[in-house]
């Protein structure tokens, strides 16, 4: 029970350790420095503690001193910061009160437990003076006694594996998913005296877990499960060998699930209808990366613990636009021909355009099967934009260039020469000596309102530039296709 103890208090500060790790608090800060301190001296407390070593009172008191100097400085420690991520990496839906109780007995558990323990241990006259020297209580033991040395080099792996996983590069969290569970369980089988075989299952088993990344779907499930039962084979060999039932169990869940976690930086088992767009990250930001659907080749985003933007956007690339907001990076979302703006920071959408999406979608569509039906040349373009009278907002503007397959324009400068030129509700403008990079195109515009009488709602301008000539007809039919959806119909 006194060795459970120990493991279940060592587990809650390495998680302490790691929420102080993964913060935004710059690593050469005094204050982070203080705060490692302090989580190396409650280590020391809780090894030296096990002993039951009367002169546990050193490393104790230099814990209490140093945690009272950082109330004093005002210095965060950072114990809120796990139960913050438990709701995020669970996905239960956020409880101030839970929150605040957990907490509380977090911080009792980390601040007040040991000196409470030692209290009780020194009044019930349970401590004795051991074999340990003055230098273990400052620090020795965690390399001289051999359940603090394996112990320290289990963590050493695992913060490795934690820092390696929030640089996000591909190539090094390869190395370390592959590496970093073979060698914790061999200094598991060491420690319990027993051979270390089975490794090569466990490689095989981070491989799959590792290649999962790029599938979506089923096939991740699939994938997950085989390597989760590669370690279970492990773990049962691990049992026979040391018939210790909670060894075995936890050794199962920690070595298939949260170290290979810890490896690749995020949580795979979160959004696993989205694959991972290969081993590329948004630029700038290692915790934030590209998925793809896996019907189509679409694109959005998620973060290390779930999805951000769900995968409906073609494009996705850095703006220009951020230069104008202090302590903002702002992405342009691209589809159908328009843009939406993106903060990653305070993960939210900003300067939200007009555009109607429905409308937007269909009316693309209606050029790009115009194209198909009847041909086209080398970079014949077409245009479809829809006009609110009422305050003249534009809810669609489609530009569509053809070079073989369509391209959508998404640039806010000119798309078509004559700009400038408005055509009256009924009328057309045509203009036969339109010039391109390459070859003349015949220009032909046409307005039409919807509803055509004196109370019409919506201006549809239908615009293109081909190298064949297109007669009036045509642009009324596609006018007149576009009035027929039923958003302009409401």
């Amino acid at each position: 029970m006194k060795s459970k103890l120990l493991l279940f208090d060592l587990a809650i500060c390495s998680v302490w350790m790691l929420s102080l790790l993964g913060g935004r608090m710059s690593w050469t800060h005094p204050a982070l420095l203080l705060l490692a301190l302090a989580i190396v001296l409650r280590f020391i407390v809780s090894h030296s503690l096990y002993h039951r070593e009367k002169r546990s009172w050193l490393p104790l008191c230099l814990f209490l001193a140093l945690t009272v100097l950082m109330a004093y400085g005002e210095i965060y420690a950072n114990a809120s910061t796990i139960v913050h991520y438990a709701f995020i990496l669970t996905g239960f839906k956020y409880s101030r009160v839970a929150c605040r109780i957990i907490e509380v007995v977090l911080g009792l558990w980390l601040f007040v437990f040991p000196l409470v323990y030692f209290l009780s241990l020194l009044f019930r006259k349970q401590l004795e003076r051991t074999s340990l020297r003055w230098r273990d209580l400052f620090g020795g033991i965690l390399w001289h006694d051999r359940l603090a040395r394996t112990c320290s080099s289990i963590q050493m792996v695992m913060l490795t594996a934690f820092l390696t996983g929030l640089s996000m590069d591909a190539r090094t969290c390869q190395i370390m998913c592959l590496t970093a569970v073979p060698v914790t369980y061999w200094l598991l089988c060491r420690y319990n005296k027993v051979r270390a075989d089975r490794l090569w299952v466990l490689v095989i088993s981070m491989a799959v877990f590792w290649y999962a990344q790029l599938f979506a779907g089923a096939w991740r499930v699939s994938m997950l499960l085989v390597s989760f039962g590669f370690v279970v084979y492990v773990g049962t060999w691990l049992y026979r060998n040391t018939k210790n039932n909670l060894l075995a169990i936890v050794s199962v869940l920690y070595l298939s699930m949260l170290l290979p976690s810890f490896s690749i930086g995020y949580n795979q088992y979160a959004c696993l209808n989205y694959a991972r767009k290969g081993f590329y990250h948004l630029a700038s930001f290692p915790g934030i990366f590209y998925i793809t659907d896996d019907t189509r080749e679409m694109y959005g985003l998620r973060d290390r613990y779930g999805l951000l933007i769900e995968p409906e956007y073609e494009r996705i690339r850095k703006s220009d636009k951020d230069r104008d907001y202090i302590w903002r990076c702002v992405y342009v979302l691209q589809k159908d021909g328009y843009n939406r703006y993106y903060d990653v920071y305070n993960n939210e959408f900003i300067l939200e355009p007009d555009i109607c999406p429905d409308l937007q979608h269909q009316i693309r569509g209606i050029i790009e099967d115009y194209f198909a039906e009847n041909g086209s040349k080398f970079q014949d373009k077409g245009q479809i934009a829809v006009t609110e009278l009422s305050d003249r907002k534009i809810i669609v503007d489609v530009r569509v260039t053809m070079c073989g397959n369509p391209f959508l324009s998404y640039a806010n400068e000119s798309f078509l020469p004559d700009d400038s030129i408005c055509v009256a509700h009924g009328d057309f403008y045509r203009n036969d000596s339109v010039k391109d990079a390459y070859t003349h195109k015949h220009l032909l515009s046409h307005a039409l309102h919807v509803p055509n009488d004196s109370t019409a709602q919506y201006r549809i301008y239908v615009r293109f530039a081909t190298g064949n000539v297109i007669s009036d007809s045509t642009l009324i039919q596609l006018a007149e296709k576009v009035a027929t959806l039923k958003e302009l119909q409401q």
